[in-house]
């Protein structure tokens, strides 16, 4: 989700983040809708892959490869700190892994799929509304020192959609 310039600004597409939302709304909708906990696990796998290494996650190279050759979405770029993006999508790595593992391994699952539409529900609210929980438990865990600083000038700020 993010690119780096020559002059060190930070900036993050968010036509990527829109379209890897989508994706993670898409997914663990459908895991929910058809009873599908392997569906669950495999987008646990992306997200991680996502979050640790974003320049060759699965979202981001069917978004370059794809999305955008054909024009349904250019990329849009704006100065942000994409550390707090992957932060929510480390935390939603880990729901979604407890949602994993409680649907394979217990017998738990209204508490399997209560974490998969955790997810599914936060990951909506950043499609639609433009407000990204994960980045916001970021920046105040910044200010108490928990977590780096978000590396741009000013306070939380919420771009909507």
């Amino acid at each position: 989700m993010a690119t780096g310039s020559s002059t060190s600004i930070l900036r993050i597409d968010t036509h990527l983040g829109k379209f890897s939302q989508g994706c993670t709304v898409a997914l663990t909708a459908l895991a929910f809708i058809f009873n599908l906990p392997a569906l669950v696990a495999v987008t646990t796998v992306i997200m991680a892959w996502s979050a640790l290494y974003p320049t060759s996650s699965p979202y981001r190279l069917l978004y370059r490869g794809i999305i955008v050759p054909l024009g349904l979405l250019k990329p849009r770029l704006v100065e942000d700190d994409p550390a707090p993006h992957r932060f929510a999508q480390g935390i939603g790595t880990l729901f979604l892994l407890a949602a994993t593992l409680v649907l394979y391994l217990t017998g738990a699952t209204v508490v399997g799929w209560a974490l998969d539409l955790i997810v599914l529900v936060l990951a909506g609210i950043n499609l639609f509304v433009g407000f990204c929980m994960g980045c916001f438990v970021y920046y105040h865990l910044g200010r108490l020192g928990v977590l780096p600083r978000v590396r741009y000038e000013g306070a939380f700020h919420w771009r909507g959609v």
